[in-house]
């Protein structure tokens, strides 16, 4: 079991989100005998390489061959396993789409599929490897839970949770080393529950993945101009926590939706779906990632260019509240 205390939440922090699954993952190992890890090679680069070593029998690379991976996968866990299956979330939700819709979804088998690196975090490897588009496709497909942890102790937290319930998880991290901590201590997480972190009446955001940090960071400009947030971390896109939306858009003068993710098809879609349903709800922004290739950059070159520092969240907010 893990211990969670300040020094493990500073050090998951530390090593990134990757390395908070690889954490979780080795705790996971101690405790579940049903549990196997699959990779489509990338073992290094999704942290599971200690897992592989310490737990060999548990552990199979398939190679790069994506659809391969969901295929046996699902077998696997028709034989009664639980399922974890690695790679980049690029490639788990295009190259092996049909496959998660089929043998996760439509079979509805125990697989839990990690998407490592969502949004623009990769960087220079440009737009093959930018997720920006998964939260979209994932979240169309029936039976699909779809996780979006904001900091290390959530990556912990999801993984866990993902590992102890039955049926197909898709777990979409975001972020690099050094993720700045949302959690600073213990907290209870549950499926499909957001978690409320700041008060505030006169604007409500709803985040999800990196987005939660940097939208407090926004409350914290905002208030400074007499505007007061309340903040949702938001990280269970499906099922979507509606209660926690019909909160937010009691007496709030806007809505703001803030992801990692294409404007599209994302957070902020599914919250509009929602939202159709309540009376006199609020005006809602988006913000996201635009609807267009981008060019290469550092992970926080990126988020500024595409105006995702928490700076630039409420400079946007501002504006919207005129």
């Amino acid at each position: 079991m893990l211990t969670i205390d300040a020094e493990k939440i500073q050090e998951w922090s530390s090593i990134g989100a990757r390395g908070a699954f690889g954490a979780a993952m080795m705790a996971l190992g101690e405790m579940m005998d049903d549990l196997v890890v699959l990779t489509a090679d990338l073992s290094d680069a999704t942290r599971v390489t200690q897992f592989k070593n310490k737990f060999p029998h548990k552990f199979y690379n398939i190679g790069i061959a994506e659809q391969n991976l969901i295929g046996i996968a699902a077998g696997m866990a028709k034989e009664g396993k639980t399922v974890f299956a690695t790679t980049f979330a690029a490639f788990a939700s295009m190259r092996a789409c049909e496959q998660v819709r089929t043998n996760m979804g439509y079979m509805q088998q125990n697989v839990k599929f990690l998407g490592a690196d969502g949004g623009v975090v990769m960087g220079t490897l440009g737009n093959t490897h930018y997720a920006v588009e998964d939260l979209a496709i994932i979240r169309a497909m029936p039976y699909l839970t779809v996780l979006s942890p904001a900091d290390g102790l959530e990556i912990i937290k999801a993984t866990m949770a993902a590992a102890a319930m039955k049926g197909p998880v898709y777990i979409r991290l975001t972020g690099a080393a050094n993720n700045p901590v949302v959690y600073e201590e213990d907290y209870d997480f549950e499926i499909g529950k957001a978690v409320k972190l700041r008060e505030g009446g006169d604007i409500a955001i709803i985040a999800t993945g990196t987005m939660v940090y940097e939208s407090l960071q926004a409350a914290k400009i905002l208030k400074d101009k007499g505007l007061e947030a309340g903040i949702y971390d938001m990280h269970t896109i499906k099922p979507l926590d509606v209660q926690a939306i019909q909160e937010a858009c009691k007496g709030a003068r806007l809505l703001v939706t803030v992801e990692e993710h294409s404007v599209i098809g994302g957070l902020g879609s599914a919250v509009a779906e929602v939202k159709t349903a309540i009376p006199g709800a609020p005006v809602q922004m988006i913000i996201g990632l635009p609807d267009r290739f981008g060019k290469i950059g550092t992970y926080r070159e990126q988020l500024i260019r595409y105006g995702l520092t928490g700076e630039q969240i409420a400079e946007k907010i501002l504006n919207g509240m005129k």
